[in-house]
């Protein structure tokens, strides 16, 4: 990845945050929790199961450039009602932190 920078990872987060959107009209809300190296995102539905245990749990997706992904990204779903209320994982900061997208 290289020289990345904080602006370049947002650009690589609002491609997914949009693609998802069209893809799955039923996405709230997108928020991104900034970091220098790797897209965080965690998307709101009414369409997933509740949480079992009140923990963000992300799924990770290595690097892709050929795809407009240079960094690494790790995406969640989660209920819109658990936003704000559910732990993040370790190293995402607080939801105070979040932008939403």
């Amino acid at each position: 990845m290289g020289g990345q920078s904080e602006n370049g990872i947002r650009q690589q987060a609002e491609f997914p945050a949009v693609e998802n959107r069209q893809a799955d009209p039923a996405i709230q809300k997108v928020y991104w929790f900034p970091h220098a190296m790797e897209v965080r995102l965690v998307e709101t539905s009414p369409d997933v199961p509740s949480s079992e245990d009140l923990t963000v749990h992300p799924f990770y997706f290595r690097p892709a450039p050929q795809d407009r992904l240079p960094a690494p990204s790790a995406i969640a779903l989660i209920r819109p009602e658990e936003a704000h209320r559910t732990r993040l994982p370790d190293g995402w900061g607080g939801w105070n932190d979040a932008v939403e997208l």
